[in-house]
């Protein structure tokens, strides 16, 4: 049974999806600048390892792993620094949850036709080591 892999890296802080905004005169609903941004980029940074592997958008079943490296705030003691390099300390925003739907939300249509076929997905976030940038890696895994 083999299994097909597609790896990429989008570089820079990891957004989580925000929530709609409403615009009460218009009745208008939109999403946040910020997150259409972000979506953007994954989009393109899956885009590129796509055509990289000469791959098409897929429409079976497939599994997903988000890895998110955040930045340590530069405002921390040295101790707090240093446990959040060696993990002793997990990063509380943005959420997983809403880390994961920014990153699909921008594979949509270019890796997959649609998330429902996700049956598997794991997400993790920690702080960045000394020499990592921000960044998100994913890996996606189908048949």
């Amino acid at each position: 049974m083999d299994c097909n892999r597609l790896k990429f890296i989008v570089m820079g802080d990891p957004v989580g999806k925000g929530r709609p905004r409403f615009v009460r005169s218009t009745g208008i609903i939109y999403t946040p600048k910020k997150t259409k941004d972000y979506e953007k980029k994954c989009g393109q940074a899956a885009w590129v390892a796509m055509t990289k592997n000469k791959l098409e958008c897929f429409e079976g079943n497939c599994s997903v792993k988000i890895l998110a490296f955040l930045r340590v705030p530069k405002s921390w003691s040295k101790k707090k620094t240093l446990e959040a390099h060696l993990g002793k300390v997990i990063p509380t925003l943005p959420d997983v949850d809403n880390i994961a739907k920014s990153v699909l939300d921008g594979m949509q249509k270019i890796v997959f036709k649609d998330d429902k076929q996700i049956f598997h997905l794991e997400v993790t976030k920690r702080y960045c080591d000394e020499d990592t940038e921000p960044q998100v890696q994913v890996e996606v895994f189908w048949q």
